[in-house]
C-alpha cells in the first residue's frame, strides 16, 4: 500500500533522518516521541519542515498528559497540518492518500518547488555518501525533461 518510516523523538531535530528515510522511499514517516517539555512547539514546526522538505506525511505523535504534553499531528506533504489533537488523551483517524506524495514530488511544493527534480539536475556524479554514495531519483519525484 506504500512505505512507511520510523523515526524516534529526538530524531525529528535532524534532517537528515528524514531525507534517509525518504531516501529510501518512505512516502510517510512516523514520528514517536514522548515529551513532556515546553519545547514541544518546536517539535510541531521541525515536522512541518520535515514533511516539507522531504514532500511526505510526517505523523508526529506524542504522549498525552500527565506523561507528556500531548499535540500529536498529521502533516501533509506541502506541510499543511492535517489534524492536530490537544495536550490530553484523544484518537486522530485520517487517511492518507499516498498518491499526494508523487503529485508533490512531481509538480512541486505549492507547485513550485521541484527540489528532487533540481538536485538531480546535477546528476548521478553528486558525492552523497549518507545516500550510498551517489544521488538517484525517489519514488514520483520528476526528471529534467519529465
Amino acid at each position: 500500500m506504500g512505505r512507511l518510516g520510523l523515526a524516534i523523538c529526538y530524531d525529528g531535530s535532524f534532517p537528515e533522518t528524514f531525507r534517509q528515510l525518504a531516501w529510501m522511499g518512505a512516502e510517510a514517516v512516523l514520528q514517536v516521541n514522548l515529551t513532556s517539555t515546553s519545547d514541544r512547539e518546536q517539535e510541531l514546526v521541525m515536522a512541518r519542515a520535515n514533511a516539507i522538505f522531504n514532500q511526505l506525511f510526517v505523523v508526529s505523535l506524542n504522549a498525552s498528559q500527565p506523561t507528556g504534553v500531548g499535540r500529536s499531528l498529521v502533516v501533509d506533504p506541502e506541510g499543511l497540518v492535517r489534524l492536530e489533537a490537544g495536550s490530553g488523551e484523544e484518537l486522530l483517524t485520517d487517511v492518507l492518500d499516498l498518491d499526494a506524495v508523487e503529485r508533490v514530488r512531481r509538480f512541486g511544493t505549492a507547485g513550485v518547488s521541484r527540489m528532487w527534480e533540481q538536485m538531480m539536475r546535477e546528476g548521478p556524479g553528486i558525492s552523497l555518501p549518507m545516500y550510498g554514495e551517489t544521488a538517484r531519483k525517489p519514488t514520483g519525484a520528476a526528471m529534467p525533461n519529465d
